[in-house]
C-alpha cells in the first residue's frame, strides 16, 4: 500500500499511513526556539506537513515563519549547483526522524526531515505564534528538559549542537 510504514523494526501486521514533514530546529545565542503545540500537548521545534509543490527546507522555513514569525536561514553544507532545473542537488537536513502521530484520530508515521536553522536576526527576535500554536518561546538549552518536550526532541537538539559546533570550527568553513 503506497504512503503506508509498518511500525517498528520487525514486520507487523499493523500498517500505519505515513508521510514527510520538515521542521526548523532554530539554534540562537544558546537558546533553541519551541512551540507549544495545540493538538500536540508538549514543546518542539517549529514545523509541519509539506505542501505540494513545495521542497522540504521550504516548508520548515515557512513553518519556522509561520508559526513563530522568525526569518531563518539554513545551516548545511554547501549545496552543488547541477544548472540544471528538473534535477538539482537539496540542502542536507541535519538528520530524518521517526514519530508516530495522531491525525483525525487516526495513527499516523511522520518522516520528520529537521534542518538546522539561524534568524535572519543578530538578536533573539520577537516571537509572534499563529493561531496553531499555544505558546513559543526562546528556551535556554540549558534548561532545555524544564518543558514537557515531544518525542525525538532531546536527541534531535543534540544532533544540532554537534553540527553548530563543527560549522563553527574550522573544520566547517
Amino acid at each position: 500500500m503506497p504512503g503506508a510504514f509498518k511500525t517498528g523494526e520487525t514486520m507487523s501486521e499493523n500498517i500505519i499511513p505515513g508521510h514527510f514533514t520538515a521542521s526548523a530546529v532554530v539554534i540562537h545565542h544558546g537558546h533553541i526556539l519551541l512551540i507549544h503545540h495545540k493538538r500536540i500537548g508538549a514543546w518542539l521545534p517549529p514545523g509541519g506537513h509539506i505542501e505540494d509543490g513545495e521542497l522540504p527546507h521550504q516548508a520548515a522555513l515557512r513553518e519556522v515563519q509561520e508559526e513563530s514569525g522568525v526569518s531563518c536561514r539554513l545551516i548545511s553544507a554547501p549545496v552543488v549547483e547541477t544548472g540544471d532545473p528538473d534535477s538539482f542537488i537539496l540542502p542536507a537536513p541535519l538528520c530524518l526522524h521517526r514519530v508516530l502521530a495522531v491525525e483525525n484520530g487516526q495513527p499516523v508515521v511522520h518522516f520528520d526531515l529537521a534542518y538546522l536553522c539561524r534568524p535572519e536576526s543578530a538578536d533573539l527576535p520577537t516571537l509572534v505564534p499563529n493561531d496553531e500554536v499555544h505558546a513559543v518561546c526562546w528556551q535556554p538549552l540549558a534548561k532545555l528538559s524544564d518543558k514537557p518536550l515531544a518525542k525525538n526532541v532531546i536527541e534531535v537538539v543534540g544532533m544540532a549542537r554537534e553540527a553548530l559546533a563543527y560549522y563553527n570550527s574550522d573544520d566547517g568553513r
